[in-house]
């Protein structure tokens, strides 16, 4: 499954980031974005910070749809001072891709200490401590863990799946697919590999590939509340407004008293300006979970929106009490 002409695959695969201690990734250069991540590298590992800066900048020019330079000129301007620049950009590159917001929020949280893997007999005590790894951000020694169990223990589709959700978090794509695919050559009806590849696939703006693991996904697991989810979200994000409803209306069949599957439903009837339906979505979030501050603000301004000012007034008032209680 060639992605050699996918910017989104490519550029985080790449890993030429401005960070010292970064292990580069040698993919096809032939591609102009490519080369300007590489350039940039260079100069920065070269102590040219100012024209790594440049090119991090032309590169988001050019390929403005592009996290990967946005978060590359993030980390840059952080370590030059500029926090105002460094923020902007960290912002604009999580909006685009919500990767990148984990992998920067994991530098700026890691441990540095290279950690030993000890022998393991046990794959749910190896796996136990890899989750806390994870949880700790000390992904590097998770990541030794995985691939610790992937040697010892091979055949285990699970592990596969484990370990290519954190290359994803390092924006490892290359590695997360590698390891997604051999889960569903192993298992080929393994639904959480399924779902995995389909998120790295809507990463990359692979977008029929993603639809289609994310149906197969649901066929083999229709009452799994998870799918209807990633894949509503995933179906707002390419407009497809109608079938996201159809999947938050089964969200909400599978479970009637979350109020966050409500609130869900709601946001999206406001993309398609049903005010009416938005408004009732939001009530009943509401009803489920009074103490949530932020649903009185959202339907306040639905009720702006369909003229009812003093109901308006009233919530503002609510979400304003709550926010100074907190």
């Amino acid at each position: 499954m060639p992605l050699q002409h996918n910017r989104y695959f490519q550029l985080a695969s790449s890993q030429r980031f401005p960070l010292q201690d970064m292990v580069s990734t040698d993919v096809d250069l032939n591609d102009e974005a490519l080369h300007i991540a590489q350039q940039a590298q260079q100069a920065y590992l070269s102590s040219n910070r100012e024209e790594a800066l440049k090119l991090y900048s032309e590169g988001i020019v050019q390929f403005p749809d592009q996290p990967f330079f946005h978060a590359c000129r993030s980390l840059l301007n952080q370590e030059m001072g500029d926090e105002e620049g460094a923020f902007y950009d960290y912002q604009v590159a999580k909006g685009l891709d919500f990767n990148y917001h984990i992998f920067l929020e994991w530098l700026e949280n890691r441990s540095l200490t290279q950690k030993k893997v000890s022998a393991y007999n046990q794959l749910k005590k190896l796996l136990e401590d890899a989750l806390e790894a994870t949880q700790q951000f000390d992904y590097k020694y998770a990541l030794a863990l995985y691939t610790y169990a992937v040697n010892k223990f091979s055949g285990d589709a699970d592990v596969l799946v484990y370990r290519g959700a954190l290359y994803m978090r390092l924006l490892c794509y290359d590695k997360a697919l590698a390891d997604f695919e051999e889960a569903l050559y192993l298992s080929p009806a393994h639904f959480q590999a399924l779902l995995s590849r389909a998120k790295l696939f809507e990463a990359i703006h692979e977008n029929d590939r993603a639809k289609a693991d994310f149906d197969k996904a649901a066929q083999l697991q229709p009452e799994n509340s998870l799918i209807y989810e990633e894949r509503g979200n995933f179906l707002i994000n390419i407009q497809d407004y109608p079938n996201a409803i159809a999947d938050f209306d089964k969200l909400i069949a599978l479970l009637p008293e979350d109020f966050y599957v409500f609130a869900l439903r709601a946001d999206l009837r406001e993309k398609m300006e049903s005010w009416e339906e938005a408004l009732a979505d939001y009530t009943k979030a509401i009803e489920l979970n009074p103490y949530y501050s932020d649903l009185y603000a959202y339907r306040a301004s639905i009720k702006e929106r369909l003229g009812d000012m003093d109901g308006a007034m009233a919530d503002r008032k609510l979400y304003e009490e709550m926010e100074n209680e907190d």
